[in-house]
């Protein structure tokens, strides 16, 4: 088993690659905290990990509350007398024109996708320290590499994501503390998938503009993720992996002979 053995919290983990990703690790050893502020959600994981054999337990935690990241960091080290590995993957965006985003909406998505990445990081290196070792795998996204209509206030946290793990991974090196990013494309999770009853067009555009024509699954950014907090990526540190379809690969420039992904 690649993680047995190892200790591993996840937020946001109760849906989605959260959710993927925590039942991956439990598949292959570790002892899992589901963090998530959704409890039906991340008691269901956590049941479902323990139903399967493995071993996990459930944490309430708004990352948006500096107080609740701490908590949550400290139940996992109490619970288990360690923490080898962290996720950081809850979000929360707000939508809209660079123009019109609300300053409350801005926020809460700095709080949220960006703060609380970097807070976590730090208390779970204070844990990681004593130990000489541990891996921090943050959730970033390919809009974290580029711009999207009406998704400014995502891009920033997301382009922050990225730049945290870079510095994140070049000032722990010689500690034995690696960090990485996933940056995944568009994902079928809860909320992009609603659009297929409120928006199926807006949808359809998406996967269209998919060189591989469609969602990617939470196992497959779970399986990215896997990799880079195993002992496999030993020598990984400060880098961002692309799970997306080929979407960031293409300049987004119409084909000028008229031929498109299919052929």
């Amino acid at each position: 088993m690649r993680l047995e053995n190892k200790v591993a919290l996840i937020t946001g983990a109760g849906s989605g690659i959260g959710e993927a990703t925590a039942k991956t690790f439990a598949r292959e050893g570790a002892r899992v905290v589901v963090a998530d502020l959704n409890d039906d959600g991340g008691r269901r994981v956590a049941s479902q990990i323990r139903s399967a054999g493995g071993e996990a337990e459930f944490f309430h935690a708004d990352v948006g509350a500096p107080r609740e990241i701490e908590a949550m960091i400290k139940f996992a080290a109490d619970r288990y007398g360690r923490l080898d590995i962290l996720h950081n993957n809850a979000i929360f965006t707000t939508v809209g024109r660079v123009g019109e985003i609300t300053l409350e909406g801005w926020q809460k998505t700095v709080d949220v996708g960006l703060t609380a990445y970097w807070y976590a990081t730090k208390c779970a290196i204070e844990v990681m320290l004593p130990q000489k070792r541990g891996a921090i795998v943050n959730t970033a996204s390919v809009s974290g590499l580029a711009g999207d209509y009406t998704l400014g206030a995502y891009n920033a946290v997301k382009h922050g994501v990225v730049a945290l793990t870079k510095a994140t991974g070049i000032e722990y090196a010689r500690k034995g503390i690696r960090c990485n990013a996933v940056c995944p494309g568009p994902i079928g999770t809860p909320p992009l998938l609603r659009l297929e009853d409120s928006r199926p067009d807006v949808l359809a555009r998406i996967r269209e503009a998919i060189p591989m024509g469609r969602l990617g699954e939470p196992q497959e950014i779970a399986n990215v993720v896997l990799f880079l907090a195993s002992d496999e990526a030993s020598f990984v540190t400060g880098a961002f992996f692309v799970a997306d379809g080929g979407l960031w690969a293409h300049s987004g420039m119409p084909s000028l002979s008229g031929q498109g992904p299919e052929w």
